[in-house]
């Protein structure tokens, strides 16, 4: 939903400047028109600009830095102007993680969740705790659509499960949150998954998590069954499922008082909404072919990771 410019600078002999980073990346609002109004209008941009401007220095995870951050929301135009993180290979969302990379994303999802947990005051500041975008109307009247754009290269097993969770995800994330409990929110990126990751190509194998824009206060375990259900092959996640999960859970820390069981159990609760949220995301975004195969691609992997832990109405 927004546009990422790399910047090299030059600096005159005599200029002032105790940090002279070679270049730096600008990140502007959209170019296309769709996606540019609904990274406004459900406040992608904004939320993106204060978590730069007030939360990033209190995040114990691997955050860009940022020089400079504007929004003006009579307009939605906004100016991110980061730290390049270079040299870096971002994520590919169609080719997904190797098991080296799974295992450092999930290890930074751990720190950034563990960093904020229990802040009272986070948990009740409003721009943080902003209705959910993605509704029951609102899923109902995206799903016809999209069927008609995809429908026919989802399998039939698939397909059944998008129908089942597209006719009760309302209420079965109600349901949810309330089983999670307080306990398991916190501060969540929101689009977890490797296209917002950036991995290190020297040996100290370093991951920068980027593109903040749909992070706020919500069920930390939504962040991991996203990961774990778009960025990894299937095959792959099979056979190292307990290890990620172990992963995370050792990174979260101890002060979260959340057990491996209870990290285990609330992915396996959150994995059918984020079937929903490819539904929704397919259809509010500009299209790109790109973007057809990214989002056949998670449809295919996501329902695999559901139907392979088990979705129950508990």
């Amino acid at each position: 939903m927004s546009e990422c410019y790399r910047i090299r600078l030059r600096y005159a002999a005599n200029s002032f400047v105790l940090s002279k980073p070679q270049s730096v990346v600008l990140k502007l609002v959209a170019n296309d028109e769709v996606s540019m109004r609904t990274g406004w209008t459900l406040g992608f941009y904004e939320r993106e600009v204060r978590f730069y401007r007030d939360l990033a220095r209190r995040v114990n995870g691997p955050i860009a830095t940022c020089y400079h951050a504007a929004f003006d929301a009579s307009t939605g135009i906004f100016n991110l102007l980061l730290g390049d993180v270079n040299p870096a290979v971002a994520g590919d969302e169609i080719r997904g993680a190797t098991v080296e990379q799974a295992r450092l994303a999930v290890v930074a999802l751990g720190r950034i969740h563990g960093s904020l947990i229990g802040d009272a005051t986070l948990a009740e500041t409003p721009w943080l705790n902003q209705k959910m975008p993605i509704t029951q109307t609102l899923i109902t009247e995206l799903y016809p659509d999209f069927l008609k754009r995809y429908g026919n290269q989802i399998s039939p097993p698939h397909r059944a499960l998008c129908d089942r969770v597209v006719a009760s995800f309302g209420d079965y994330r109600d349901m949810i949150n309330e089983a999670d409990g307080p306990r398991m929110f916190g501060l969540i990126h929101g689009d977890y998954r490797l296209d917002n990751l950036l991995f290190g190509t020297a040996a100290d194998q370093s991951v920068t998590v980027i593109d903040w824009q749909a992070v706020c206060w919500g069920p930390l375990m939504a962040d991991l069954a996203y990961f774990l259900g778009c960025a990894i092959a299937t095959s792959d996640r099979r056979r190292h499922y307990d290890a990620l999960l172990q992963a995370y859970h050792e990174a979260l820390g101890a002060q979260s008082q959340i057990s491996l069981a209870d990290v285990h159990e609330s992915v396996r609760r959150r994995s059918p909404l984020c079937v929903a949220r490819i539904i929704a995301s397919a259809m509010l975004v500009g299209r790109t072919d790109r973007g057809d195969a990214m989002i056949r691609t998670a449809l295919q992997r996501n329902c695999e990771h559901v139907l392979d832990i088990g979705w129950r109405s508990s």
